[in-house]
């Protein structure tokens, strides 16, 4: 009896090892985001998303706001530049909302790429750094008009709905 209890655990652990060894590594299309926003990408960003043009295809609504506002720290006062974004699917469950602000001191990342909608675009994604490690990801055709926007956190991901 001990023999085959040694025999069927050895089988478990050799059937668990070649399942994992079989994992495939996800490769992403994300951007890598390795650069801090500095004033002329937080301005770009600002710019491009304040304008809310959006391409035909996507049925979904933008609202951005950016602000710059003297605050007191415990180290003294400081200027802080936020782009309040306010976003809707208006489609997935009735439409799902959400709403946070992107500091200037948040992570991007840039990559040139293409999609069906306008040939070359690029995408961008901006990375709050925050607890729930929100982030916004678009895509935009080079001529003012967003051709794809996803936003989301560690508890959701809300893609603009696509008609």
């Amino acid at each position: 009896m001990l023999k085959w209890m040694v025999i069927l655990a050895t089988l478990v652990y050799l059937a668990d090892s070649i399942v994992s060894a079989q994992e495939v590594p996800m490769a992403s299309d994300d951007p890598k985001v390795n650069k801090t926003l500095n004033t002329e990408m937080f301005d770009f960003i600002s710019k491009t998303l304040g304008a809310g043009k959006m391409a035909p295809h996507m049925n979904c609504t933008l609202k951005t706001r950016s602000s710059r506002e003297l605050r007191k720290f415990s180290g003294g006062d400081q200027w802080v530049e936020v782009l309040d974004v306010d976003f809707n699917s208006n489609g997935f469950d009735s439409g799902q909302k959400i709403n946070f602000k992107i500091p200037i001191t948040a992570k991007y990342g840039v990559r040139q790429s293409t999609n069906q909608w306008s040939g070359l675009g690029e995408d961008i994604k901006v990375e709050l750094g925050d607890y729930y490690e929100h982030w916004l990801k678009f895509s935009h055709d080079g001529q003012g008009r967003i051709v794809q926007i996803m936003m989301g956190n560690n508890l959701k991901t809300v893609p603009c709905y696509v008609r």
